[in-house]
């Protein structure tokens, strides 16, 4: 009898917040060939790139340990098992992993992306500290984070084409408290072209704008700005993230000894340039008004040709899914 545990790894916000949307299917499955070798395939409701990890803790006429493939799309396949003896049947069990993210790309840091509000708007941005250095824990590499303080029901851009992954619309405002942080917040997750993840949180609820699929091009409106507690302290917050190349040689086997001291962060993050009203780009200091200012040029910049025609004819920036 071939037993099958699979165990999905989910990241709290600490690491990443990056969870998988709700209500969408995702799964891995095998198929037992003619030539008796067995092949894994992984399907999603979700797109874009995935990470999935196939530990075998149980192998018989069979070579492998741990296989470690980047799927994208929705679905694909992951590895055949082959036979040693091609005269028996592969017996086996596994648990499985699977991280969002294409840890083959290479993250741009040179691109310029447009700030998540609209154009000649000016907004104050403060930096975000990790939290997670309240429990001793060090700071996932490059941490950066935004808070950009806006008023209320403010239009909420994307900052560059991509396609979404993540979205999460269930959270509701707190009136009655003072919240610096909560850990539930509305969110948007969309993956670029190389491999990045911005990451909007504090968004309005019943506000948002777009759903998993759909692709969105710079200053497309995705949601309204939202708050943990009342209108008046209304914000998004902002992060860009990638899967790093590290977990490609992390031992999961370690992952039972580390707590919150310890940690392994298995994301990145990166500190680009945004594009800002005089026409120039900068990185964001913190406690510093900007005022949001781009062109076509940088909207039509990730388009292919067909996209830009209809762009032009139409002006429409999400493409629906």
């Amino acid at each position: 009898m071939i037993s099958r545990k699979i165990s999905f790894s989910i990241l709290c916000f600490l690491c990443v917040n990056l969870i998988f949307s709700q209500n969408y299917k995702r799964s891995i499955n095998y198929k037992r060939n003619d030539d008796k070798s067995i092949t894994f395939n992984y399907s999603s409701d979700i797109p874009g790139s995935v990470l999935v990890i196939l530990t075998f803790t149980r192998l018989e006429n069979a070579s492998a340990n741990v296989i470690k493939r980047t799927v994208e799309g929705y679905g694909g396949q992951i590895y055949t098992l082959k036979p040693l003896n091609s005269s028996g049947g592969i017996s086996f069990s596994y648990r499985s992993r699977m991280f969002y993210g294409n840890v083959k790309a290479k993250p741009d840091e040179t691109f310029k992306y447009i700030l998540p509000f609209k154009k000649n708007k000016k907004v104050k941005v403060r930096n975000l500290n990790f939290l997670g250095k309240k429990f001793g824990n060090a700071a996932p590499k490059n941490w950066k984070s935004w808070q950009f303080l806006m008023k209320p029901n403010d239009t909420i851009l994307a900052i560059r084409k991509g396609i979404v992954i993540s979205v999460s619309d269930e959270a509701k405002s707190d009136k009655t408290k003072k919240y610096g942080y909560r850990s539930n917040s509305n969110s948007i997750k969309i993956e670029h072209k190389d491999g990045t993840i911005a990451n909007y949180s504090v968004l309005k609820e019943n506000s948002i704008m777009v759903k998993v699929g759909d692709i969105v091009y710079p200053s497309a409106p995705i949601a309204l700005a939202g708050s943990y507690d009342s209108e008046e302290n209304s914000q998004v917050r902002l992060s860009i993230y990638y899967l790093d190349k590290k977990i490609l040689n992390y031992d999961f086997n370690q992952r039972e000894n580390e707590n919150l001291q310890n940690k392994t962060h298995l994301y990145s993050y990166i500190n680009p340039h945004f594009q800002i009203l005089d026409g120039n780009s900068t990185k964001l200091e913190p406690n510093t008004f900007y005022s949001g200012g781009f062109d076509d040029s940088i909207i039509e910049l990730e388009m292919t040709k067909r996209e830009k025609r209809k762009w032009k004819k139409n002006g429409l920036l999400i493409k629906i899914r």
